[in-house]
């Protein structure tokens, strides 16, 4: 396949061309989430206790922390619907520069996080890209997980 500007989007051609500029920041997505300097931001390294990773859970139906990871299956009708979910998350996810661990099985997807600079615990940034995914999954047609 022969590399276009023309495939890509607005955003993934701006942070190809600060890249080759050198730039250290990154441009904001269109669903407005401004990017994170995982050197600068403090709170990407600062893991949560227990009763915190607890409260945030009760704020996000259907996540669960478990060694280490607080992560969540959606189930989508087909194969096809949910890798368009996966590729909808990457976009303000890479502007977080915080990436998930993702399984996807036809039409269920597993997305989990953690702060692997912080030891793989969790931190506030895995709950802040937990509900920019919820965000998107909120827009999206969806199965009864139990199916």
């Amino acid at each position: 396949m022969k590399f276009s500007f023309r495939t890509c989007s607005a955003f993934t051609f701006a942070v190809a061309l600060c890249w080759v500029a050198g730039s250290a920041e990154l441009p904001t997505t269109k669903t407005g989430l401004a990017p994170v300097n995982a050197i600068s931001d403090t709170s990407r390294t600062r893991a949560l206790s227990g009763q915190e990773i607890r409260a945030e859970l009760a704020t996000l139906p259907g996540w669960q922390a478990e060694e280490g990871m607080a992560g969540k299956t959606y189930s989508f009708p087909g194969f096809s619907d949910a890798v368009a979910f996966i590729v909808r998350i990457s976009h303000p996810l890479e502007a977080m520069a915080h990436h998930p661990e993702i399984r996807n099985v036809y039409g269920k997807v597993y997305v989990g996080f953690t702060t692997h600079d912080q030891g793989n615990k969790i931190t506030d940034l895995d709950f802040k890209a937990a509900r920019a995914v919820e965000a998107i999954a909120a827009k999206l047609p969806q199965k009864d997980p139990s199916n």
